[in-house]
């Protein structure tokens, strides 16, 4: 007798798909590999460079240090129109630009042998970097998230952190093992590489159909690009909460693209050997990013994230105060202990900083023309960034110690925790509909 054969089909299970990945993580992904490689051999690792270019040049302390202002300076100085191009162009487009422009600037720092080459080739570089890092990924995380917004904005701040971890170290061995024009050729090695990665994820911003909170309707939205809401350049110019943000944000990064860039230098000046004031100073960002992944996404709780600013400013202004009174030289030597409880509170201050520029800006001012708005805000800051190093670099070849640095320092990001604290009290101009 013939059996009619039959397929049983076992009810369906629920699986774990990829497709049900909200596609915005994996453009956080892209940005965040990015931007570990990309800040972390420019900004993250400038300082490894300072003796060996002093030994083999004879510049002074001043004269390296004005390299990484000319970096900041470079980014702040084209940023309200770098800011401009990834509102309009968008960031996508701009990394085939940036990243192999960044690459070629590094291959020229490997050849350099004036002074005049190692400020125009940084210069290059940095205009570089303001395409392909901060600005950009800062930009497309705001596009992406809305519930989980200070969460993608911690991720992008750690991988700044990250960058400095990972990178710092690396360019450290590579310097003292192969020299620092091998340390630029393979640095811009990695960034190209990076940006491959990145390319292959990143999108300009996401669909009216995509969200990060999706909702029953979601689902029969138009796949058009959503429409973004917000105020214009000119508006948000006009508001005094926009200026309130800007000094704040000015006194705070003078002290910390100020310490960015003496960091290793500092702890070498107080007897720790080459390698272990790269590894201070790499454990610092390995505790940023913990810190900063713990206690980032907590900040959307709070209505007015400039408290949270104000709060972190005191922390930082105690770190410093304690590196001053436990401070140590090559004589006598530095007090771990002290150094210690510094970064901690480094940590605990500093760490979420770049979430909250782009949580504050975008609350106040919505996204629309948020590339812009912190561009603009950036050109500004830069004023503050630019004579940091110089001045640190300065006073540190006439006294021969940071002490009169860390006491400035002090003073600035305490006012700057005052200024914060009356940017709570003003009214945000924007209100989403």
């Amino acid at each position: 007798m013939a059996v009619e054969a039959t397929t049983y089909e076992p009810p369906p299970k629920r699986r774990w798909r990829v497709s049900r990945i909200y596609y915005g993580w994996y453009v956080l992904f892209g940005m965040v590999v990015a931007m570990i490689v990309a800040e972390g051999v420019t900004l993250g690792s400038l300082s490894a460079y300072t003796e060996p270019l002093e030994q083999r040049f004879g510049w002074s302390r001043a004269e390296v240090s004005m390299g990484f202002s000319v970096t900041v300076g470079t980014i702040g100085l084209f940023a309200p129109f770098i800011g401009r191009l990834i509102d309009v162009v968008g960031p996508r487009r701009l990394m085939l630009i940036g990243a192999p422009l960044c690459a070629a600037a590094f291959v020229l720092l490997a050849f350099m042998t004036q002074l005049w080459q190692w400020y125009v080739y940084l210069g290059v570089s940095s205009l570089a970097l303001g395409l392909i890092a901060y600005i950009p990924a800062q930009a497309l995380a705001v596009r992406w998230f809305d519930r989980r917004r200070a969460t993608a904005l911690s991720l992008i701040g750690a991988s700044v952190w990250m960058g400095q971890m990972a990178m710092l170290p690396l360019v450290q061995v590579i310097i003292s093992r192969l020299g620092w024009e091998d340390a630029f050729i393979y640095s811009g090695m990695l960034v190209v590489g990076a940006y491959i990665v990145a390319f292959i994820f990143v999108r300009d911003q996401p669909r009216a159909n995509e969200s990060d909170a999706p909702t029953a309707t979601t689902a029969a939205a138009s796949s058009e690009p959503i429409a973004l809401s917000g105020m214009t350049i000119g508006q948000t110019m006009r508001t005094p909460l926009f200026w309130a943000l800007v000094l704040g944000l000015m006194l705070l990064y003078f002290v910390v693209f100020g310490w960015l860039s003496q960091g290793v230098p500092y702890y070498q000046s107080v007897g720790f050997s080459d390698f272990w004031a790269a590894q201070i100073i790499s454990l610092t960002a390995g505790g940023a990013v913990v810190w900063l992944l713990l206690a980032g996404p907590q900040i959307e709780r709070f209505r007015r994230p400039e408290l949270v600013a104000a709060f972190g400013a005191l922390f930082v202004c105690a770190s410093l105060l304690v590196l001053y009174a436990t401070g140590g030289d090559e004589t006598s030597g530095a007090n771990p202990t002290g150094v210690g409880i510094a970064v901690t509170l480094y940590v605990v201050g500093f760490a979420a900083a770049p979430p909250l520029e782009a949580l504050m800006l975008s609350r106040a001012f919505g996204l629309r023309n948020f590339a812009t708005i912190m561009g603009t805000a950036f050109m500004f800051q830069t004023i503050a960034i630019v004579f940091s190093p110089i001045i640190a670099g300065s006073i540190y070849d006439r006294d021969g110690n940071y002490d009169l640095v860390l006491i400035i320092y002090a003073i600035c990001v305490a006012a700057s925790c005052v200024v914060f604290l009356v940017a709570s009290r003003l009214p945000q101009p924007f209100r989403p509909r």
